[in-house]
């Protein structure tokens, strides 16, 4: 429950004003879902608040006592991080891409560098303003690539901050030496990530690393490994001795531990494995999808979203090998997506040329494909959909139909070598997307690049600080600066590049930080409106009828 004097943004958008009255000055521009503190008595039907640094007046009809739902797609360069807080004030993090953009945003967003932690910096646990480290309550590490978990490692060395449970796809990169391995098993000469069982002429990867006590003795079997995933686990398990650490799979059903009545459920849709049985145990494993990045990609946690009326769908790096085997797993089919629609498309390419039974194959493949995407959109429709894996072409276009979504967001950086996202996958968004005009954000695109934009301002601005650093006459007024610079770079981290999306189950908006105000106005904002005689919600551009 909120304190007597918390209160949160219950419309689209409003503005701070200087005083009681709209015609007063404006003072900052508040989005749904953004945090208020009154400070003091209602006025008239105005309440006098703090507001995102600002002191001012809000209608009091604008303000609520309920907390919606804040999801922020992180703008942390290469990789995906996605910063989740429930209406219960719960926090949930969903990777934190390659570098410390991440770290940055979590230190801007709740004052880590100003916060007084009990045994930190030589804060006494006796003093008044002492705190306890910030909570995390879940952090999620969709499947072991750098690019998503890279970034976790310093959060989880932070000492201001304290983790409840880490879950994971199973899937643990660790140092296999000869003496490690199973007699019975297969290892491929370039993976480190365990043994196959081989079934059928299938291979099933046996050494899925599942539950907490799994995970902490692989971690201390290896306490001197500077593999960086090994490294990220044990990290954690160091500043949060107290942290469970366990998979997650399609077994499980939902993501466990929040509340189904007030916050999102978290149904999980990916990985998907089965049972298999070795030397007389029973073992939960994943099939292998193709080499070691493929697999470990295709085995991404995927979650679909719900809360009210929203459904959002997080899916990692999900690729077409993954897509074929969600398809068969979860919709039954006995072929494969990637394989019909491929199928498909050399046919209809021969147009004119094809004869009377390639046309009747054609029809029969789209007749296939048509039943797939219906029977698909049962599970994997969405409202909004992070894309997954950055948009690159690494999909099925019969998945995107099933996913129908009104929106997509795609998490990019500047230094990759892939040219994400991907022209290809860009039209391929929009063109089997809901609605009049599908809604593409990227947290790339959202930011642009410093030779073309004002965002050039901040260079000279951090080679300032190094010079004032440089030039420091003691090491306390170095740490002094230091300590200034990196708030500085917090908070250009967490305002430039990110897209939020703010939901209370009915109003949604997906907005972005515009670079430079418009009038008064600091915020792109997008409003999806739910659609009573379809039963969705829809995007209504500007100037549509």
């Amino acid at each position: 429950m909120p304190g007597p004097n918390e209160r949160y943004i219950a419309v689209r958008d409003t503005f701070l004003f200087a005083e009681s009255r709209r015609d007063s000055g404006v003072l900052n521009h508040l989005l749904l879902g953004d945090w208020v503190r009154t400070t003091g008595a209602e006025v008239n039907g105005w309440f006098p608040v703090r507001a995102r640094g600002d002191d001012g007046w809000l209608p009091a009809d604008v303000l609520s006592l309920t907390r919606p739902l804040e999801i922020n797609f992180v703008d942390i360069g290469q990789g995906d991080g996605c910063h989740i807080v429930t209406p219960d004030d719960r926090v949930i993090l969903i990777d934190a891409g390659i570098g410390d953009n991440m770290a940055r945003f979590l230190s801007w967003r709740y004052n880590l560098r100003g916060r007084k932690v009990k045994g930190v910096d030589n804060i006494a646990a006796t003093d008044p303003a002492a705190l306890d480290p910030f909570l995390i309550d879940t952090v999620i590490m969709s499947h072991p690539d750098e690019d998503h978990y890279g970034g976790l490692t310093p959060i989880f060395r932070n000492p201001k901050l304290r983790f409840n449970r880490l879950f994971h796809n199973g899937i643990v990169e660790r140092p296999i030496a000869a003496a490690d391995k199973i007699a019975g098993l297969t290892y491929g000469s370039d993976e480190d990530i365990g043994g196959y069982l081989t079934i059928s002429n299938r291979k099933l990867l046996w050494e899925v690393i599942h539950t907490d006590a799994e995970m902490k003795a692989l971690s201390s079997r290896h306490s001197a490994t500077t593999k960086r995933l090994m490294t990220a686990f044990r990290s954690a398990i160091e500043n949060s001795p107290n942290i469970s650490i366990s998979s997650l799979s399609v077994r499980d059903g939902v993501l466990p531990g929040l509340s189904a009545a007030t916050e999102p459920v978290f149904n999980v849709l990916g990985p998907f494995g089965e049972d298999a049985t070795f030397q007389g145990r029973d073992r939960y494993c994943l099939p292998k999808l193709g080499n070691e990045s493929e697999t470990k990609n295709g085995h991404s946690v995927v979650f679909r979203m719900t809360f009210g009326k929203l459904s959002v769908l997080l899916g990692g790096d999900l690729n077409t090998q993954s897509e074929d085997h969600l398809g068969r797993k979860h919709l039954g089919l006995t072929a494969d997506l990637s394989t019909m629609w491929k199928d498909s498309e050399v046919l209809r390419r021969k147009g004119t040329r094809r004869t009377a039974a390639e046309n009747a194959q054609l029809q029969n493949l789209k007749t296939q494909l048509d039943l797939a995407v219906t029977e698909g959109r049962t599970v994997f429709r969405v409202d909004v959909a992070k894309a997954c894996h950055h948009g690159s072409h690494h999909f099925t276009e019969p998945f995107l139909q099933m996913i129908d979504a009104t929106a997509t967001v795609i998490s990019s950086g500047d230094a990759e070598s892939y040219s994400h996202p991907r022209p290809d996958a860009l039209g391929a968004f929009g063109k089997y997307g809901r609605g009049i005009r599908p809604l593409i954000f990227s947290t790339e695109l959202a930011r642009s690049t410093r030779e073309s934009s004002p965002l050039a301002r901040h260079v000279p601005i951090i080679d300032g600080f190094r010079e004032r650093i440089a030039a420091a006459p003691s090491e306390q007024e170095r740490k002094a600066i230091q300590k200034e610079m990196d708030a500085y770079r917090d908070r250009h981290v967490a305002v430039y590049g990110m897209i939020t999306l703010r939901t209370d189950g009915d109003k949604t908006i997906l907005a972005q930080k515009l670079e430079v105000p418009n009038g008064n106005s600091k915020w792109d904002i997008h409003e999806l409106v739910w659609n009573d005689d379809l039963n969705e919600f829809e995007y209504h551009p500007k100037g549509a009828h």
